[in-house]
């Protein structure tokens, strides 16, 4: 079989009334795209032993994770003589199989935790979710949307500094603008306020000049795309023939460019036509009213800043030295005063003096009591979680030092940990004011959606990573932090599990040797826990390659693992390939992924799909094509079927759509909305109808086949629209490639109102039972054929004995 190729086959793939293929079944002579594979999805079955040199790393044999025989891909499994028969890991035979498939909207919810992990631990500007712009034959321009909430603050809080209005009047004349100013003058507030000026839309961060002279389309953003590039490292590459060339481009798309410099930013002179300058208000007072007013209302507002004290103490904070930013946290802090009943000055003051000139490495070193440090280390790496997480995280940590080491704080040195502490020493305000931490009501988004909650977080961002850094490189607890974070991976909670990764990612990039040598074989060979710690391996793999100097080390440790011959690494290569390396080379992660797909494994065929979930969710249109081809290939082929099939189903259920802000429809399935804006005919909705069809009538995932349509439709039962779209999709794309599979849909269909079910589906069953039959009538048939077009079908290949 070849490797997927960067066009689609010539037809799309037609069953018909045959029998299913089993995995052992001789290949027949073509594949979907119709091309000759004697040896398999991706060429001669790789060796079973590490290449020298391929970054492959055997685990101690005494640690459980021995490359023996019993853990060599395809390797049957045995038991010992007497004791109970080992569990079938074989891929069509394992019940993991069925929670693989049943897991909803897992990929676009990992996707999203994996960027607000990086965006609190790794400490970037803004939290927001993620576009990509292909930009012709190079890597994609990767956008990020601006908060909302950080929009609406600037929208209603924002003070014009002196000349404002000539400063907006002179702007957009051009298309795009460099805003220059001092520091303390607000130059992001400005910005965005200046895109609010030109009715933008919607707000995108670029990080760099060098991405934004690659930005060669904005179709993605649809009109009036506001762009921020905010203080950018590179400033000094920035030239006046760049933004006069992205001007046709923003013009056409309504869309506006915002470059922040600061006074000690180096500009080119030929970009001076561009920059407008901006000053400091005259007064801070102002900024610190519409921010209070902001979060408190007026008449609170009123109050607040006449308590006593009040008035003397805003004259002492925004002096001739303090900033925007510092009247936006001021406010922050007399808000919360407010909101505790009474506003006490010096507690405000130390919140607002709260690094008294230390860095965070020096306040770390000042806590001095080792559950103050665990608290901190343990918000460092979860911090904007819910604060049960935390402070559960902070005590599992301190249950680790409870021993004669006490080597987290000077007051411990002559004894143990003390085993015990007063619960009720310290509310949860002290402990914040202590730690430099707020907590805040917040919706976040988990496991079972978005729900409300408290997240503890540091109010300074550049916190998380040094904390993590200090401790690690400072203190010899590097045993004891590895497996607090190992013991954090093994919580079901994927959020946590997220941020736990990131954080060991962080680790790796200053220890990447230690961790890849010393820590991974174990993670990888874990016995009950091996899934969940491969998977965040991965994270850590994708926070290292954002380090330029450790990239060729984990291209090497990955490939290194995939010639491993073991599941176990081989899983774990998987992983990597979705998570991380196939952001930069999709078509050699693609082309490894279906090669994977030979090993018989369960695990390995699991990881698969998810790999394959998290390469589609990176770019769902661009990426569709050849992922699906890789799937259709696996799914052709007798010795990857097995694999093919599981992995369609994961991504049929992994990925959603979510709807508009505002909107009450739930989201939808991500497969579904692709096939719904392609017309009849469409190589991707012929990809997804073979798939389809192959799942549905094969013999060993059917019945989950049948579980992942009954999810969808349950989502359509109350929904027209989503309806409208599903049975569309299926009678037109699905049902259509054989009487079997229109037969197999009407079953599972009739079977949504049985009387003993849970959940009953009596309008998806009705609408769709009746579209199936109305399509099986020869006039309905010849008019979809008719629409489809003559290319709308693969020529099945040829089964053993000659039939079809």
């Amino acid at each position: 079989m070849t490797t997927p190729a960067g066009t689609g086959p010539a037809a799309a793939p037609t069953t018909t009334a045959a029998p299913a293929v089993t995995p052992t079944a001789s290949p027949g002579p073509t594949g979907p795209n119709g091309s000759a594979s004697p040896n398999g999805p991706a060429g001669p079955r790789a060796p079973a032993a590490p290449s020298p040199g391929s970054g492959g790393t055997a685990p101690d044999p005494g640690s459980g994770g021995a490359h023996g025989a019993d853990h060599q891909a395809g390797a049957p499994n045995t038991a010992q003589p007497g004791g109970p028969a080992a569990p079938d890991n074989t891929v069509g035979r394992s019940e993991s199989a069925s929670q693989a498939t049943a897991r909803v909207g897992a990929g676009s919810l990992r996707a999203g935790l994996l960027r607000t992990a990086w965006t609190r631990i790794g400490g970037d500007r803004v939290e927001g979710d993620k576009i990509v712009i292909q930009a012709g034959s190079e890597r994609g321009v990767v956008l990020r949307a601006l908060a909302a909430g950080v929009v609406e603050t600037v929208r209603h809080t924002f003070q014009p500094p002196p000349r404002w209005d000539d400063v907006v009047a002179d702007a957009w004349q051009r298309r795009s603008v460099v805003l220059r100013g001092p520091l303390g003058a607000g130059k992001t507030a400005a910005a965005v306020r200046l895109l609010l000026a030109a009715q933008a839309k919607t707000f995108f961060l670029l990080d760099s000049v060098a991405e934004l002279t690659r930005l060669t389309e904005l179709t993605q953003l649809g009109t009036g795309a506001g762009l921020l590039v905010d203080r950018p490292v590179d400033l000094s590459e920035l030239r006046a023939a760049q933004l006069a060339g992205l001007e046709d481009l923003l013009l056409r798309a309504d869309a506006h460019l915002v470059v922040t410099a600061g006074p000690e930013s180096e500009l080119g002179r030929d970009v001076t036509e561009y920059v407008q300058r901006i000053t400091r208000p005259d007064t801070l007072d102002r900024v610190l009213r519409a921010h209070l007013t902001h979060r408190l209302g007026e008449p609170d507002t009123d109050g607040a800043l006449t308590s006593a004290g009040v008035p003397g103490l805003v004259t002492e904070l925004l002096d001739s030295a303090a900033g925007c930013l510092h009247a936006a946290r001021l406010a922050e802090v007399l808000a919360h005063e407010h909101g505790t009943g009474a506003i006490d000055p010096e507690r405000v003051r130390a919140r607002m003096d709260h690094t008294g000139g230390e860095t965070p490495e020096e306040w770390f070193e000042s806590l001095g009591d080792t559950a103050l440090r665990t608290q901190a280390v343990a918000l460092a790496v979860l911090g904007g979680l819910p604060q049960e997480h935390v402070a559960m995280a902070a005590s599992a940590l301190l249950d680790r030092f409870r021993s004669e080491r006490g080597v987290l704080a000077d007051s411990v040195r002559d004894g143990p940990v003390p085993l015990s502490q007063d619960p009720f020493s310290q509310s949860r305000r002290l402990l914040a004011d202590q730690l430099r931490a707020r907590t805040v009501s917040a919706v976040t988004k988990g496991d079972l959606g978005l729900l409300p909650c408290t997240v503890a977080e540091y109010r300074d961002p550049g916190y998380p990573a040094r904390i993590i850094r200090h401790v690690w490189s400072e203190y010899r607890i590097q045993r004891e932090i590895v497996a607090w974070l190992g013991a954090l991976v093994d919580k079901p909670s994927l959020s946590v599990r997220s941020f736990a990764g990131t954080a060991l990612g962080l680790i790796a990039t200053e220890s990447f040797d230690h961790i890849a040598t010393q820590v991974f074989p174990g993670w990888l060979h874990a016995e009950h826990t091996g899934a969940f710690r491969r998977e965040a391996i991965a994270y850590a793999l994708r926070v290292c390659l954002r380090d330029p100097q450790v990239r060729t080390g984990v291209r090497a440790l990955v490939d290194g693992w995939y010639m491993s011959g073991a599941w176990q690494t081989q899983a774990a290569a998987a992983r990597a390939y979705g998570l991380c390396l196939g952001g930069a080379d999709l078509a050699t992660a693609v082309q490894r992924l279906t090669r994977l797909g030979t090993v018989d494994h369960i695990d390995v065929a699991i990881a698969i799909g998810d790999a394959l979930s998290d390469l589609l969710e990176q770019d769902v249109a661009g990426h569709a094509p050849l992922v699906l081809r890789a799937v259709a290939e696996m799914a052709h082929e007798p010795s990857s079927r097995p694999s093919g099939h599981l992995a369609f189903l994961i991504l049929a259920n992994a990925l959603l759509t979510e709807e508009p802000p505002g909107s009450t429809r739930q989201p939808r399935p991500s497969l579904l909305t692709l096939a719904a804006e392609q017309p009849p005919g469409h190589e991707l909705r012929r990809l997804l109808g073979y798939l389809w069809a192959e799942v549905i009538n094969g013999e060993l995932f059917s019945d989950d086949a049948g579980s992942v349509l009954e999810g969808w439709f349950a989502r359509a039962e109350t929904d027209p629209q989503l309806l409208d779209d599903m049975v569309r999709h299926l009678v037109e794309d699905v049902a259509r490639t054989s009487p079997r599979t229109a037969m197999l849909l009407d079953h599972h269909a009739a079977r949504w109102t049985d009387p003993d079910r849970f959940l009953s589906l009596p309008r998806s069953s009705t609408v769709l039972r009746a579209a199936l039959r109305a399509a099986a009538t020869p006039s309905a048939s010849s008019a979809v054929g008719a629409a489809a077009g003559p290319s709308a079908s693969y020529a099945r290949p040829t089964q053993p004995g000659g039939g079809r």
